[in-house]
């Protein structure tokens, strides 16, 4: 099967290592693949030379140079199908293909409502044949805001990750104090991420927990807020940006998670696989990847008082995070592997092609 991977973000978030993983695990597995991009975008940079790349997106809704490029690469490539990993997609890769008769699937990767307005039924009803949902969370949103789209037309599929590197990976080195529990952050700084309760609440994680540390990682718009709130407090550390996440992960107790919303949430998936028992809102998808009580804890959305009782719970409870880390660990293992993530995506596009050839 050949399969356009198109993703039309300048930026490298985690849509675009979502559709890395996807490329290449499709390569891999025999099939051919080709990446729509933007010229000079991360993910350009990270995949030429990997797989074949047409970095020709760019521009607003129907550019029509940038269509008449797709348009043309799409006749040279001759794809089975075109896969829009990004909200941009439909609408400048999109009608290309639809006119083609290649058929789309979208990827929606946003627990965001559509809106009932005609350019949306065009980008999203007429462009997309079936839609991909990376949660139950995203397909209700989906199904609640776009009457157009029928029930049967939306698959939910789990992002996956490489739970091996996970389950192999030796906890990276903090230079903290022998005994510390150490508590983290792992995301972009920005409001949505719970930057704010998480100030709020470590002076009293701290404060009940003389023994715990609080690790930064990560980067964003918001940064030099994040730290002036955190000015002051005692055993907070700033990593930076970390590409050694694995071993990252497998160097916390806890993971702190306190999304407002999310588009799903991988770093608490990635807390699992490492066996660090994860604190999470309950926004989006997130209550359907940690089971409170299970693998970690669930807590209501903008609550700082919540989010610190539950750090200090765990905390304090070695033996509870060594049950919810053995939990997460199994749970990853069954749900969240790369390998099962492109099983399913491989079925979806069986389907959608053979539907295209019948119909056809």
């Amino acid at each position: 099967m050949k399969v356009v991977f198109s993703n039309a973000s300048p930026n490298l978030g985690g849509a675009e290592l979502m559709t890395e993983r996807l490329a290449l695990g499709f390569r891999d597995r025999g099939h051919e693949v080709v990446l729509f991009c933007r010229s000079s975008s991360p993910l350009h940079e990270r995949l030429q030379g990997e797989i074949p790349c047409e970095p020709i997106l760019r521009g607003f809704d129907m550019h029509p140079v940038t269509v008449w490029r797709c348009w043309r690469a799409l006749r040279r490539h001759r794809p089975h199908l075109l896969l829009a990993t990004t909200p941009k997609d439909p609408r400048l890769a999109g009608p290309a293909a639809r006119v083609l008769g290649i058929p789309v699937i979208m990827r929606e990767s946003l627990d965001h409502p559509y809106k009932d307005r005609l350019h949306y039924r065009i980008f999203y009803g007429w462009v997309p044949a079936r839609f991909i949902a990376n949660s139950e969370s995203t397909r209700r949103t989906i199904l609640g805001s776009a009457p157009w789209v029928g029930e049967a037309d939306i698959t939910v599929i789990y992002n996956g990750i490489p739970v091996e590197d996970y389950l192999r990976a030796s906890p990276v080195d903090l230079g903290l104090p022998a005994g510390a529990v150490v508590v983290g952050f792992v995301g972009r700084f920005e409001p949505r991420k719970g930057i704010g309760e998480l100030a709020e609440a470590w002076p009293r994680i701290a404060a009940a927990v003389p023994n715990a540390h609080l690790v930064i990682a990560g980067r964003g718009p918001h940064e030099a807020v994040f730290r002036a709130s955190l000015a002051g407090v005692p055993r907070v550390h700033w990593l930076g940006f970390r590409e050694d996440i694995p071993a990252l992960m497998r160097a916390l107790d806890i993971l702190l998670v306190p999304s407002h919303w999310e588009g799903f949430g991988l770093v608490a998936v990635e807390a699992l696989a490492a066996g660090t028992p994860p604190v999470v809102t309950r926004a989006s998808s997130l209550p359907e990847l940690v089971a409170d009580g299970v693998e970690g804890r669930l807590i209501p959305v903008r609550d700082s008082v919540a989010l610190a009782d539950a750090a200090i719970e765990l905390a304090r409870d070695p033996a509870l995070r060594d049950r919810m880390g053995r939990a997460g660990r199994e749970r990853s293992q069954r749900e969240f592997t790369v390998q099962r993530m492109l099983e399913q995506y491989e079925n979806i596009f069986d389907q959608v092609v053979k539907e295209h050839e019948r119909t056809s």
